[in-house]
């Protein structure tokens, strides 16, 4: 048990100046589950190229697609930027993907993907692997490092402290960062947003209940577009969240909105104006007051959104 006492205590060691230890812990932890490793004798060979990716997907969730700082992490910000504005010049969009798009992009060129992998390899040898611990004074040996063939290496009692203790090594890897991220950012449900950048494709709940409530209860003399009152036919009709899901992670009926297929290509993404707030405002009230008398699940979210204002 003295390894599974190391391995938390760098877990819970990990501060405002950075947060690469935790990304190199949970990419750890993935590849171990998911069998991403190779066996030999009695050590387990977990590839550089590997936990590359899976930092690459962490940090662009979070800081590309959630904007949210991670500490002094400038080198790190420097990459995210650079795929930035790679895929968005190539794509000319103005909302935020998830990273699935952001990889399905890159692959399009291999050696472009291959090149973006490397810088990511190199961050982590450089912020994370040589670090891992709780002091700068004390020895690597949570695991070893095969330079050579670009490797981790754990022995396989090692290993397995990881797979039976998955959940709890996950939850205070998450409780860890959202800790840190929460220093640096005022932004509303950080932990579930941690939670989430795990996530290789975006989880959305399904728009069609509040579809189906909106024109039931809100656009009972026509279908209107809620920034140009423009009239719209059933087929012409989109969702969209007033603010974006990007910022809120969260789909709640108090933030959702019909609008027609041209306005959510100029307004996803997108925060609102004041106008924007005021008439989402007023719009909620008259909601609330058409759900009065149902036992719709939605009315209790949009009544602590009208209270709260």
């Amino acid at each position: 048990m003295e390894y599974m006492k190391r391995l938390l205590d760098v877990i819970k060691s990990v501060n405002h100046e950075g947060t690469y230890k935790l990304a190199l812990a949970r990419a750890i932890l993935e590849c171990l589950k998911n069998g991403e490793y190779e066996e030999f004798d009695e050590i387990i060979a977990i590839s550089e190229y590997q936990i590359a990716q899976k930092t690459m997907r962490y940090y662009w969730n979070l800081v590309g697609f959630f904007g949210l700082e991670q500490g002094s992490s400038s080198p790190l910000t420097m990459l995210i930027s650079e795929l930035s504005e790679g895929f968005y010049s190539r794509h000319k969009i103005t909302y935020r993907v998830w990273f699935d798009k952001i990889e399905t992009d890159l692959k399009r060129n291999p050696l472009r993907f291959e090149k973006e992998v490397k810088k990511f390899i190199t961050l982590n040898r450089g912020h994370a692997i040589q670090k891992f611990r709780v002091k700068r004074s004390e020895q690597l040996d949570l695991f070893q490092v095969d330079r050579t063939l670009k490797r981790l290496l754990l022995a396989k009692e090692e290993a397995n402290y990881f797979k039976q203790n998955y959940d709890m090594i996950d939850t205070l890897i998450d409780y860890q960062w959202a800790k840190v991220i929460e220093y640096f950012n005022k932004s509303p449900n950080i932990i579930s947003k941690v939670i989430g950048s795990k996530e290789v494709v975006i989880k959305r709940p399904n728009f069609i209940k509040f579809r189906n409530l909106l024109l039931q209860y809100d656009h009972l003399e026509g279908i209107t577009d809620f920034y140009t009152g423009q009239h719209l036919e059933l087929d012409e009709i989109s969702l969209e969240h007033v603010i974006p899901f990007h910022f809120i992670y969260s789909v709640d009926l108090w933030n959702i909105v019909i609008v027609s297929k041209d306005t959510i290509k100029e307004v996803r993404g997108k925060m609102p104006t004041e106008q924007d707030i005021v008439r989402l405002e007023k719009r909620n009230k008259r909601l609330l007051v058409a759900l009065s008398g149902t036992k719709q699940k939605p009315k209790l979210d949009l009544q602590r959104a009208v209270k709260q204002n």
